[in-house]
């Protein structure tokens, strides 16, 4: 039996949602008709240690880390695309939280606060308020202090029990942990939205030879399939072409940074 892998945690942290994923590419699989001596296995890991796993069929990814750490080993071919306050097409953006409570109003308002970022290496936690600070030429250390958090709803969590004052959520994520966690969400409020880049791509590794036109055509036809409450839980509505120049918007944005003297979010 030869084992595939597809590697999809980027938006299934609660089981609900993986359970969704699941289906999805259950039946993605069954269209495919592949070989009986195949097998593909859906992992949901949020580390992406599985983009590492030479068995790779596919993965997905966050746009910053492709174009920074491995787009010398993987390719973007497609992505999910979103319904939802904050997308536009293939692009999304992030919205800049804080408590409910908090008289912040404003980024600039955050200057000498905590700020939460799940992942340095993120493009919705990390580049993109990097980005929108670096407007407000700091001149040195922004925040007080950085905390990682491992994920947009831990960086949530921070927030809304006030470990944290501020923290960039990918507004996908927003809407599905609003969906499954609202009484959360109440004790955050949005101040604002991030510029808009690439979302989140579905990467294959440059050595396997791929018809990623018939991967994508499957994804499209799985998501037809699948039950209405089920698409409309993953706030899914289609499956879009992407290529790696897509992203080159999202290294801009640390350029920018970087040129404004602001290289790190601190």
């Amino acid at each position: 039996m030869v084992r595939r892998l597809i590697s999809c945690g980027m938006y299934s942290f609660s089981d609900e949602l993986k359970l969704a994923w699941q289906q999805l590419f259950g039946v993605f699989i069954e269209l495919l008709d592949i070989d009986d001596n195949r097998e593909i296995i859906v992992r949901f890991d949020s580390d992406q240690s599985s983009l590492r796993d030479p068995t790779l069929f596919f993965g997905h990814t966050c746009g910053y880390p492709l174009m920074t750490r491995w787009k010398d080993r993987l390719t973007p071919f497609c992505l999910p695309v979103f319904d939802l306050p904050g997308t536009a097409g293939k692009l999304y953006s992030s919205r800049f939280i804080v408590g409910a409570r908090s008289g912040i109003t404003s980024l600039a308002d955050c200057r000498g606060k905590v700020v939460a970022i799940n992942a340095a290496d993120s493009n919705s936690g990390m580049n993109v308020l990097r980005y929108a600070i670096s407007g407000l030429k700091p001149a040195g250390p922004f925040f007080s202090r950085t905390i990682t958090t491992g994920g947009h709803l831990h960086s949530l969590e921070a927030v809304a029990k006030q470990h944290a004052d501020i923290a960039a959520i990918d507004c996908v994520s927003y809407q599905l942990i609003q969906n499954h966690r609202p009484d959360l969400v109440k004790q955050v409020r949005c101040i604002g939205f991030s510029v808009k880049t690439c979302g989140l791509p579905f990467v294959v590794p440059n050595s396997q030879d791929t018809d990623t036109a018939i991967l994508i055509d499957r994804l499209n036809q799985a998501l037809t399939r699948l039950p209405d409450n089920v698409r409309q839980s993953l706030h899914l509505s289609s499956f879009e072409r992407v290529v790696l120049k897509d992203y080159q918007g999202i290294v801009d944005l640390e350029t920018n940074a970087i040129d404004s003297g602001y290289p790190e979010l601190v």
